[in-house]
């Protein structure tokens, strides 16, 4: 095992060595250097003492494009052709291609004078929330990296400087009220199995242009017809995507559930972080070895739509969160975690002996503190949005453990706001 970080999950040493990098930070740094040090001297050196005669199989990272390690196999590498379909800047060309309902936008090349510009065609798209400004960046794209809300001039001229250095072209797009949504199809060699609706919990800055990616969580449910509406696109972009490009395995297809219906933003061509949510509701289903079969073109003895009954019913019987973000105002040594419950939406401590209905940890992280909460699936009843509770849940963190994420404020579930209202009985169930 090659690991980037120092940590050694529980492992046999009779069994297997655990081989450390010391490598860390973020995704698409930690991913980058994971990837030229596989090319290094030390590496090779311990994968010829295990595997002297080169016939080791290699199962790589969600985001690993090497086609091979040192001169071994990687049963799961993204093709060049599917890590493409990750640019925020061009997948509007495949809501053309299907026909589908989607918000208007417009590229602009990174140019001297592509502020002016990129001002001009915000002013046209703006509907009165401001627009969203997404950069192509580098291949791992994803966690809201390169994409900002803007509303002002001082907003674009700061987004603008940060965008231009790194992106080659910038796509403009009115920002849409509504619950960010995710849906994961998974192509099989006989069809396209698609999953259930996942909230991707990113409340938005109030002082800043930023988002806050902060996980997912299988609490909301859409209006029926948004979701039907999601499922049946996922299907139609996963049959595409094995015609155009011979693609395999999980993809993301994700957007915003708006009061007209759902309207998609981007795809991501890779197991998704929000299929935690299926693997907890299934555990005994290795999930990650399915997506590991499947692009290497191994047989996995189940038909589409068979594994989509399977894990469809499971997700929705079982509601799961994984629900976090990075810190950088504090530098834990050890783990802290403390219960909490909700008075509607105000989050506080639970008191000793009381019922929680979650819990708040703050531990040791990559830029200086993980901060992450849990919620109690006995708890918080299924239909409503989890942004809410984690917003107030990290003012909570912010005011007693200093953790500096700052002021937030959640999206808003526009076409089901009524409709999930009239469920929730707050007399049983506060959360």
């Amino acid at each position: 095992m090659i690991s980037t970080d120092d940590h050694a999950p529980l492992h046999d040493p009779e069994v297997a060595r655990w081989v450390t990098l010391g490598i860390t930070g973020l995704v698409a740094s930690e991913q980058s250097s994971l990837e030229n040090a596989l090319d290094s001297t030390e590496v090779r050196a311990v994968l010829e003492e295990f595997d002297p005669t080169g016939q080791a199989l290699v199962i790589g990272s969600n985001y690993m494009g090497l086609p091979e390690v040192a001169g071994r196999p990687v049963l799961n590498h993204r093709r060049p052709e599917w890590i493409e379909l990750e640019n925020k800047t061009t997948i509007d060309q495949l809501w053309s291609e299907l026909s589908v309902p989607h918000a208007p936008a417009h590229v602009v090349d990174v140019a001297e004078d592509a502020l002016w510009r990129l001002w001009q065609v915000s002013e046209l798209m703006d509907s009165g929330w401001g627009v969203v400004w997404s950069g192509d960046g580098p291949a791992i794209n994803g966690g809201a990296n390169f994409v900002r809300r803007v509303r002002t001039h001082a907003e674009a001229r700061r987004v603008y400087r940060y965008l231009a250095p790194k992106c080659t072209n910038i796509r403009v797009m009115p920002f849409l009220e509504g619950i960010p949504v995710s849906v994961h199809g998974i192509v099989f060699p006989d069809g396209t199995a698609v999953l259930r609706p996942i909230e991707m919990v990113v409340p938005r800055r109030t002082e800043s242009a930023k988002f806050l990616y902060a996980g997912c969580a299988s609490y909301y449910d859409p209006p029926a017809a948004i979701r039907d509406e999601m499922r049946n696109l996922a299907r139609r972009v996963g049959e595409q995507l094995r015609g155009t490009v011979g693609y395999r395995g999980t993809f993301t297809l994700d957007g915003v559930a708006t009061a007209d219906g759902f309207r998609p933003t981007e795809v991501n061509t890779r197991y998704g972080g929000a299929m935690t949510c299926f693997e907890d509701a299934l555990p005994q289903l290795p999930l990650a070895l399915l997506q590991v079969a499947l692009v290497a073109g191994h047989e996995v003895g189940i038909s589409s739509i068979e594994f989509e009954d399977l894990l469809v019913s499971a997700a929705d019987t079982t509601r799961i969160s994984a629900i976090g973000a990075n810190v950088k105002a504090v530098r834990p040594e050890s783990e802290v975690e403390r219960p909490v419950v909700w008075t509607e939406w105000a989050c506080r401590w639970a008191h000793e002996d009381e019922p929680a209905h979650g819990s708040l940890r703050l531990r040791p992280g990559p830029v200086g503190g993980r901060l992450e909460l849990e919620l109690y699936q006995e708890a918080v009843r299924p239909g409503r949005p989890a942004a809410p509770l984690v917003v107030s849940a990290f003012a909570l963190a912010d005011q007693d453990w200093g953790t500096g994420v700052g002021r937030l404020e959640p999206a808003i579930a526009m076409a089901c706001e009524r409709e999930v209202e009239a469920e929730v009985a707050f007399e049983a169930v506060t959360a």
